[in-house]
């Protein structure tokens, strides 16, 4: 990928962002907010952090700073959590500050909003490419801890199938760069983790 491309992807994914957060607000911070450097120490500059790691995970670029993409396409730059929804083939229980939460098989935290409890989809367009969908294309496991009875699927306008637990359609968070981040945690005060029982841990009157 050349110099420019990666720029021009790098400042579309920050657009992408702001957009989406100007309409949902931007994140407080969050118990995952505070990233710690090499030595350990916390860094207390966590807006610059996670805008840092959103930009990172949106751009779709490696560690090494290799690229996964065509040279000279910048649709292609896009990850696929970004352009499709995070596509998962399980469900796990990990346990944090936050309590006992469902997250991918991949350690990714998975969130629901307050309102999107009764299993209607509105998080659409700009705002899923800030909290992609959770989207299974065939049999899911369930990891020990959740009921399988309260995991179902809710069929999107485009066809696909989103996860959702106890009613509440199941999304990520662009700016979660690793398994662990909870940076996304109280957004709004619309966002909030999953319990294994389909609770919004933290969420007014849970």
């Amino acid at each position: 990928m050349t110099l420019r491309s990666r720029l021009l992807s790098i400042t579309t994914a920050i657009a992408l962002v702001g957009t989406a957060c100007a309409a949902d607000e931007t994140p407080p911070e969050a118990p995952g907010d505070v990233v710690e450097d090499d030595a350990g120490t916390g860094d207390d500059d966590t807006d610059d952090a996670a805008a840092e790691d959103g930009d990172d995970a949106v751009a779709g670029e490696d560690d090494a700073g290799g690229d996964d993409a065509a040279d000279g396409d910048d649709a292609a730059d896009a990850p696929a959590s970004v352009a499709t929804g995070t596509v998962i083939t399980g469900i796990e229980v990990a346990t944090s500050d936050l309590g006992d939460h469902i997250v991918t098989d991949e350690g990714m935290t998975i969130y629901a909003a307050v309102d999107q409890r009764d299993g209607e989809v509105t998080c659409v367009a700009d705002c899923a490419q800030v909290w992609p969908p959770v989207l299974t294309d065939g049999e899911l496991s369930v990891g020990d801890g959740i009921d399988p009875d309260l995991v179902t699927t809710i069929a999107l306008d485009d066809g696909r199938e989103q996860v959702a637990v106890s009613g509440a359609p199941l999304h990520t968070f662009v700016v979660d760069a690793v398994a662990g981040d909870v940076r996304g945690q109280g957004s709004a005060d619309r966002w909030f983790v999953v319990s294994p029982a389909g609770e919004l841990r933290g969420a007014p009157g849970e």
